[in-house]
């Protein structure tokens, strides 16, 4: 494996799906293996900034881990999905790199013969 990309479309709270997925990115890193995150669907809920779940939620933050994998990886956020909720790219962590529909599927086919697609 070169290469790996983790897709989370899951909310970060209520599920341990995000945080896997960070967390095997930040993994991959620390063995020298090119790995990225793309948030999709309610997975663009992890870039976003300010969270406040320690004492909402009383559970680590996630948005912590955003800055982990940056910059030796990529967070990708599908604008599309970021919209559809109502967020604007300035309500991103500043790791986050917003991308269009035609970019989401430049990445794909890009990594598409190199990469281990892991989908959490």
């Amino acid at each position: 494996m070169d290469s790996s990309l983790i897709i989370i479309d899951r909310a970060p709270y209520g599920y341990e799906d995000a945080f896997s997925g960070f967390y095997i990115c930040i993994a991959c890193l620390n063995k020298e293996i090119d790995s990225d995150i793309l948030l999709l669907g309610d997975g663009v809920y992890s870039a976003l900034k300010n969270q406040d779940s320690e004492n909402a939620l009383n559970f680590p933050s996630v948005e912590d881990l955003t800055y982990l994998i940056f910059p030796e990886g990529s967070l990708f956020v599908h604008e599309k999905s970021l919209k559809e909720r109502g967020f604007m790219e300035k309500d991103l962590v500043e790791a986050a790199e917003l991308i269009s529909e035609q970019e989401l599927y430049e990445i794909l086919i890009s990594k598409t013969k190199k990469t281990a697609f892991l989908r959490i």
